[in-house]
């Protein structure tokens, strides 16, 4: 129930015993102040609250109780949020209330797994920067400064700074921006140098006898599956038997998208070889869900093998390096690997070139003996 009445120190002392509170309580809303109100619950305490208007959209502040404030102590309060809002509205909302609003309305298009990862980045480099900030007043000078006091961990700030521009991008959709005015534009990331380890055939050779002779017989199949296809260890580990179909496995969802992977004779071998137990190819140990420790288990295996510098994403870096060293070429093993940009498998780039500067040395070797007479050709 609603009713409007003057909020005072002699409104307070009322029992309001002849209405009927229901379960909701009654609010009174000050007819000099529509935005000022009181909230009388049916039991419990009374407060005081606000409306206030922002960029964002509108909501109660809660003042503080009747114990805690006079009347007219709450009326001052809820004049300055009102002025304070008033002012937001016209500057914009900051950039903690529009990461709130960012996160229902934008971030949830997002997978789980970049949401958690994105979100994890705003909390612990953005916020504690921008989140007072206004999203309107945010410069390249403050982005500069920001991304200058990270520069003791560029890798943080190279990931950082493309959500920070995405929520640039969005504030000016959203009209909390001027057009073009995104302040992450043309900003040069930190020079990184690509962590790239793949296993050695000495080194797989080692790996293939401790999975051999493995007591987690599951996370060894794992791990032979991740080597075998160059999947992503998400990708094999969320894999679901009504997935594989013959020589394929058809994801109707990856981090690019649905996929294809590829399962060519020793993954298929390693398929036939696992127990049917359920949706999971690799359940949980409650078997209600996929695996999710493969991880820690792949620590196990690895300081067994006398690879403890090896992360279990390098063995999809293998899967790969092995196939451009062999000479197949980046496009095909992009698609191999799922790759959404030729981008994304320039970094074996450097291998490919190793293979064809061995290729050239081999045929001017050819020639080079032919032109001295030393080839068998020349001798015959």
């Amino acid at each position: 129930m609603r009713i409007h009445a003057t909020i005072n120190e002699r409104l307070l002392r009322r029992t309001f015993r002849e209405r009927k509170i229901g379960q909701s309580g009654l609010t009174v809303i000050d007819e000099d102040l529509p935005a000022f109100g009181l909230k009388v619950p049916k039991n419990g305490a009374r407060s005081f609250f606000v409306r206030v208007v922002r960029r964002l959209g509108a909501e109660n502040v809660v003042l503080g109780t009747t114990d805690t404030l006079t009347a007219a102590q709450a009326r001052e309060q809820a004049l300055a949020a009102v002025a304070a809002a008033k002012a937001e509205h016209a500057s914009g909302p900051r950039f903690a209330e529009f990461d709130k609003e960012f996160e229902r309305r934008q971030a949830r298009r997002w997978k789980p797994a970049t949401r958690a990862a994105n979100r994890h980045l705003v909390e612990r480099y953005l916020l504690p920067f921008f989140g007072a900030m206004s999203v309107a007043q945010i410069t390249r000078a403050d982005v500069r400064r920001w991304f200058d006091a990270l520069s003791g961990t560029p890798g943080n700030a190279n990931r950082t700074l493309p959500v920070l521009s995405v929520m640039m991008r969005q504030a000016e959709l959203w009209e909390m921006r001027p057009q073009g005015s995104n302040p992450c534009r043309g900003l040069r990331r930190y020079r990184t140098t690509p962590r790239e380890r793949f296993l050695s055939t000495d080194e797989l050779l080692r790996l293939g006898f401790v999975l051999d002779h493995a007591d987690d017989r599951q996370a060894a199949a794992a791990i032979r599956l991740l080597l075998f296809t160059g999947a992503r260890s998400s990708e094999i580990t969320g894999l679901r038997w009504n997935w594989i179909r013959g020589t394929r496995a058809m994801l109707p969802d990856s981090k690019t998208g649905p996929k294809a992977i590829q399962l060519p004779p020793p993954a298929r071998a390693v398929l036939r070889g696992l127990p049917r137990a359920g949706a999971y190819v690799f359940p949980s140990a409650a078997g209600n869900g996929p695996m999710s420790d493969l991880g820690r288990r792949w620590r196990k295996l690895r300081s067994l093998a006398g690879l403890d510098d090896v992360r279990l994403h390098d063995c999809r870096h293998s899967f790969a390096s092995h196939a451009v060293m062999s000479g197949l070429d980046l496009y095909t093993v992009g698609r191999l690997l799922g790759h959404a940009d030729t981008a994304s498998t320039e970094r074996y780039a450097h291998l490919a070139d190793a293979h064809v500067r061995a290729a050239a040395g081999r045929i001017s070797g050819i020639v080079g003996d032919a032109m001295t007479g030393a080839g068998k050709e020349c001798q015959r």
